[in-house]
């Protein structure tokens, strides 16, 4: 290795994770590697061959192993569209066959490599490995099956031995150990030195947008939710998968190719060649182009960049576009609030629903705002995972006016609207369901929770009565009876003795009852099966908790409860299902109003506020699964344009809102307000 150029290591966080195994033997992949390199260049369609020790031949495609095994430790790269060829580096180790030189690449390119030997002790084993890599690295790696890749490719290399569960560094370990520079645990672990302090012209700067950065809560939580799809260029073909362009520089390339304006199918070709994009994507991107604000249409099908668009995107204004968009979308800036210790994209998704109510957060949206946030210097990557605020992020932070978490909000001088959830029934249900002896008291919280349901619910109980009588008070032909036994128990689960089917069965002829349910915290395992044979349902009470709660949220009539209740050895699972679907039915309207408000706060000439039920369909097909039919959405869109509710006003097959969402709200509840309730 002495002979060679030092092998720069990347910095920590641009290291790869995976170190992978070619097939023939742990101890001989350097071996292995020889035998597939000298067979580069070739093409991706063609195989590679090696022997194993023993004599067993493999092969593989090219494309594959140079992608999963040798591309992502820079032993082999891609020249042209369709050869693989060693890397320099893989080139040298060839010519010289110093494997010290090979470990010291691979130490530079992967992850707790070099670390791995400084690590090894007297008495270590690869489960001790895996204990330093995730607490003092941070790595994070549930099984020592990375520990064991890099031994392997260490053990083939010399540097290291196995003396039974031992790992042992040799001499030669020992000497490159002295020669590489390893990662710091706190810088791996993001704890290191950050960026630079911003220049001292950022905020003159910055004050072109001053208007977006003095914002009012009510406008920040208006903000829109989703950038969408912004073509970033063929996908490279490193092992990370990152794109070829950066978020700003692509779309500084989309403003560049739209020049002082251009015709819809002429933009349309531009980008398909610029950018090996579909029609469809090409549709999907202009709706997420215009709501960026950057593009504007100016005619019919024919769309300019907006007055601030290039000064938006030149290079070298990557934090006027990062507080542009802050301005425009959901949990932008304010992402930098969260970073002061090293997070990763699911970590930030779960803050944004729950501190927020960004509902709409997902991995993607987060991962596109990350990467705006890094194109401007605001935050950097940690490692593949995890993400920090730099110093410049924090300087940039103070200039925003950022969103205030959802329980740090004033309270609202308004009245909220009414909550309809039960929680004192559900919270006398548990509590008076488990003290062991005939309870009364849960008698009567078991009545008071089918009266919830829609029920006229009547408490008798007492010897020779059912406990609880409901009737659906319905027309006559669909009118129905209900009885509910409630049984307490005091170790958690009603016995087989507790339940008498014979005087169920005399309850039922008596009230003309045409189903039964028996209510108890857990039945015994035979009362099940017992239950069934005598068309009695057993409801537990936190199945009847949940029950409740979905009914308060998405009330299930009548009609549709007598069906469930026909269904007796499904009854949990039928119950299920058509509780979803009216949950589905209820995120579907919620989506629409929202797609409406979208499109009357866009300050579009041409629509004019106006959304077809085509593109809601549209905007809707990634969300719901299955996809939302056209009949489901006429169906809402039907029942919110209605004068009752007067949400959307409908023109030629096209929609728009026509009152504030928290109106909407109030005039729903009113209406219910007022249907009489006993």
């Amino acid at each position: 290795m002495h002979s060679h150029q030092p092998v720069p290591a990347k910095p920590w966080r641009d290291r790869v994770n995976s170190l992978g195994y070619i097939k023939g033997g742990m101890e001989v992949q350097a071996d292995l590697l020889r035998q597939l390199l000298v067979q580069l260049p070739c093409d991706s369609k063609e195989s590679l061959e090696w022997r194993s020790p023993d004599g067993k031949l493999f092969s593989a495609p090219c494309e594959d192993l140079c992608r999963r095994v040798l591309s992502a430790p820079g032993l082999a790269e891609r020249s042209g569209g369709t050869q693989w060829q060693p890397s320099a580096y893989a080139r040298q180790w060839l010519e010289s066959m110093d494997n010290s030189f090979l470990a010291a690449h691979l130490h530079a390119r992967v992850k707790f490599f070099g670390e791995l030997l400084l690590a090894i002790g007297d008495q270590t084993k690869q489960a001790d490995l895996l204990e330093v890599a995730t607490e003092t690295y941070g790595l994070n790696w549930t099984t020592v099956t990375p520990v064991r890749d890099r031994t392997m490719w260490l053990r083939s290399l010399g540097m290291i031995e196995l003396w039974g569960q031992r790992v042992v560094r040799t001499k030669l370990g020992d000497a490159l150990l002295e020669m590489l520079p390893l990662c710091p645990p706190e810088s791996a672990r993001g704890e290191g030195e950050e960026a630079a302090e911003p220049n001292s012209g950022e905020e003159e700067q910055l004050a072109f947008f001053s208007d977006y950065l003095q914002l009012e809560q009510v406008d920040l939580r208006n903000r829109r939710t989703l950038i969408g799809y912004i073509p970033r260029g063929n996908a490279s073909e490193s092992s990370d998968g990152e794109s070829t362009l950066t978020p700003a520089a692509a779309l500084r390339k989309l403003i560049t190719l739209l020049g002082n304006g251009a015709g819809l199918e002429e933009f349309g070709e531009l980008c398909g060649s610029e950018f090996g994009i579909s029609k469809t994507s090409f549709t999907t991107m202009m709706h997420a182009l215009r709501h960026t604000g950057l593009v504007e249409q100016t005619s019919f099908n024919h769309f300019s960049p907006s007055a601030d668009a290039h000064r938006l995107v030149d290079e070298g204004n990557e934090r006027l576009l990062a507080a542009y968009l802050h301005a425009r979308y959901l949990f932008f800036g304010e992402i930098l609030r969260h970073l002061a210790k090293p997070a990763t994209t699911s970590a930030l998704v779960a803050m944004a629903k729950e501190t927020y109510g960004y509902t709409q957060a997902s991995n993607g949206e987060v991962r596109l705002r990350l990467a705006f946030l890094q194109d401007a210097g605001l935050v950097e990557r940690v490692d593949w995972q995890r993400f920090r605020v730099t110093a410049a992020g924090r300087s940039f932070a103070e200039h925003l006016t950022l969103q205030l978490p959802v329980e740090a909000e004033p309270e609202e001088t308004h009245d909220a609207l009414p909550s309809p959830v039960p929680a004192n029934v559900i919270a006398h249900l548990r509590q008076y369901g488990n003290v062991g002896t005939d309870s009364r008291e849960f008698e009567q919280a078991v009545a008071r929770a089918f009266a919830f349901l829609g029920f006229q619910t009547e408490h008798l109980g007492g010897s020779g009565r059912t406990d609880v009588l409901g009737i659906a008070q319905l027309a006559m032909k669909d009118r129905y009876r209900i009885i509910v036994d409630a049984k307490s128990s005091g170790n958690g689960q009603v016995a087989e003795s507790s339940v008498k089917f014979d005087a169920l069965r005399d309850h039922k002829r008596k009230h003309k009852a045409d189903h039964v349910i028996v209510v108890g915290p857990e039945f015994a395992p035979r009362l099940k099966n017992w239950a069934v044979e005598n068309e009695v349902i057993m409801l537990r009470i936190e199945d009847l908790a949940t029950l409740l709660d979905h009914h308060s949220r998405n009330p299930m009539p009548l009609t549709e409860l007598r069906d469930a209740f026909s269904r007796i050895d499904t009854f949990s699972d039928d119950l299920a299902e058509r509780y979803q679907a009216l949950e589905r039915r209820s995120l579907l309207m919620r989506r629409i109003i929202d797609l409406a408000f979208q499109e009357a706060v866009d300050e579009d000439p041409v629509d004019d506020g106006y959304i077809s039920v085509e593109n809601v369909i549209y905007a809707l097909r990634k969300e719901f699964a299955p996809r939302p039919s056209r009949q489901e959405v006429d169906e809402l869109i039907s029942f919110l344009s209605s004068p009752v509710v007067a949400a959307l006003e409908s023109v030629k097959g096209r929609h728009k809102l026509i009152d504030s969402p928290r109106n909407l709200a109030l005039r729903l509840a009113g209406l219910g307000s007022v249907v009489a309730t006993e």
